[in-house]
């Protein structure tokens, strides 16, 4: 790939990343779900959400909890580009958000992680996301929105029934 073509893939990749934490910033992540591969996963281990499905059950459930300003910072971006149909981008997120309806109280971030997503070209030759996985370096005061065990369980598919 030569200079122009790296630097054009790269810049996708970053306006899709930017997009994807807009939505979820200003319209409540009701179109994230289709940023995803069909089997993409969000999260990691026991939280992960997978499949497009899920991850709008979960927006959907974050929707339903009420009045919350959140702003998703990303900062440090570095992008690999491993292959014409793949590419991996690593970087930094601060997140600062609080229930409530503007203008909030806040005395520090949520949280900050560490971000890594795997993108792949769909069949059309845009960008999906594969997997969007967190490693937390830092923890606020004020808890991130996480869906409560009970109710992310009820997302899962049911597991197979012993048949003997």
């Amino acid at each position: 790939m030569d200079e122009l073509a790296e630097l054009a893939v790269k810049s996708v990749i970053l306006s899709l990343v930017t997009e994807y934490w807009d939505d979820v910033d200003t319209n409540w992540g009701a179109r994230a779900h289709t940023l995803f591969t069909e089997d993409g996963v969000f999260g990691s281990g026991e939280t992960a959400y997978t499949g497009r499905q899920q991850i709008k059950a979960f927006y959907d459930w974050r929707v339903s909890r009420g009045d919350r300003v959140v702003r998703h910072l990303i900062n440090n971006p570095m992008i690999t580009i491993e292959s014409p149909d793949r590419a991996t981008i690593r970087y930094i997120m601060t997140i600062y958000a609080v229930d409530g309806v503007p203008v909030l109280s806040v005395s520090g971030p949520n949280s900050i992680s560490e971000v890594v997503e795997v993108l792949v070209r769909d069949a059309q030759g845009g960008w999906k996301i594969r997997s969007k996985t967190f490693t937390a370096l830092f923890r606020g005061e004020e808890p991130t929105t996480t869906m409560p065990d009970h109710l992310r369980r009820s997302l899962l598919p049911d597991e197979p029934q012993d048949q003997s």
